[in-house]
């Protein structure tokens, strides 16, 4: 049955609603203004935030345009649902108040880091699985083929990746020319630096290659983290490494030994030493015996980025 043509005034409303697209879009703006969206979200989606922008602007001046002009606007729908602004003050507040609260909160407070609260409920990968999807023992579990990219340069005594990181330019993938590349690279050096851009596919090439990896010189960042079962000289460097956004961030690390008892949890680490091998939870993963361990200040960049290996 057709619905009765009503004619009301939602100017109020229809202000509102606009207020509100238009908060959003000076919230994104100020996490792209300061570079804070990089703690939020991969570089590679960065192109849909902008598009967003553009839409909310948009949309939010016409609908304050309309709330703004004299002319009553009529309400009606052809389908059988029921669709219809608040009724009541209450109502209005309180679905309003929804949308309010987040962009209030995203003005007020600062964006925080993710850290051991979260770690914590994420599976700890110690190491990574290679592409023929073996399967490693984890802390929590067991983990997928995950990989990441960049270019890399060697020579006889070491390695060290390109450590330019443009914080709004996300790596391509590896190729698996790139990567079978990266890993002889790294087979035949004695000393590994694990570059920001390669930390998933070196994190991999290690373990997959545990038993000649044993005995070269590692150097890795991060941030430290325990396990409730470690013993007071064990931690995790660990970094979080995510695809899209924090939402499906995972927990990347090497376990290492030595002096440590006195580290806070959450403080970054440079750690350099030798690469050995232990039992954790019924499985072998690698473990740095720590040689030289330093305090630094979180990077501005805190979190690694997974793209993944491209199967030609």
């Amino acid at each position: 049955m057709k619905r009765t043509k009503e004619v009301h005034d939602f100017s109020f409303h229809h202000l509102i609603r606009g207020i509100i697209l238009i908060g959003f879009m000076l919230l994104l703006f100020k996490l792209l203004l300061t570079n804070n969206i990089s703690l939020l979200i991969a570089p590679k989606m960065l192109r849909f935030i902008y598009f967003t922008l553009f839409v909310l602007l948009i949309l939010g001046v016409l609908l304050i345009i309309r709330a703004t002009s004299e002319q009553k606007h009529s309400y009606h729908c052809e389908c059988d649902g029921e669709h219809s602004y608040p009724t009541s003050i209450r109502k209005g507040l309180f679905l309003y108040l929804l949308f309010i609260i987040p962009i209030t909160t995203g003005f007020l407070f600062a964006n925080n880091v993710l850290d051991s609260s979260v770690a914590m409920n994420r599976t700890i990968k110690l190491g990574s699985s290679s592409q023929d999807t073996n399967q490693i023992k984890t802390v929590k579990g067991n983990i997928k083929s995950e990989k990441t990219n960049s270019t890399s340069d060697t020579n006889k005594t070491s390695f060290t990746a390109d450590t330019k990181n443009n914080l709004d330019n996300q790596p391509e993938p590896l190729t698996i020319k790139e990567y079978d590349k990266l890993k002889n690279d790294m087979l035949q050096t004695k000393i590994i630096n694990i570059n920001d851009q390669l930390y998933v596919p070196m994190m991999t090439i290690i373990q997959d290659n545990l038993p000649s990896m044993i005995g070269k010189t590692v150097s890795t960042k991060g941030f430290v983290y325990r396990e409730k079962n470690f013993m007071h000289n064990q931690i995790i460097v660990a970094r979080f490494g995510i695809s899209c956004c924090v939402a499906d961030a995972s927990v990347y690390g090497i376990m290492a030994s030595g002096k440590v008892a006195t580290l806070p949890k959450d403080k970054w680490v440079q750690v350099t030493g030798m690469i050995e091998q232990t039992q954790y939870d019924g499985g072998t993963i690698p473990i740095i015996k720590i040689k030289q361990i330093s305090k630094i200040a979180a990077p501005k960049q805190p979190y690694v980025f997974d793209v993944g290996v491209q199967i030609e």
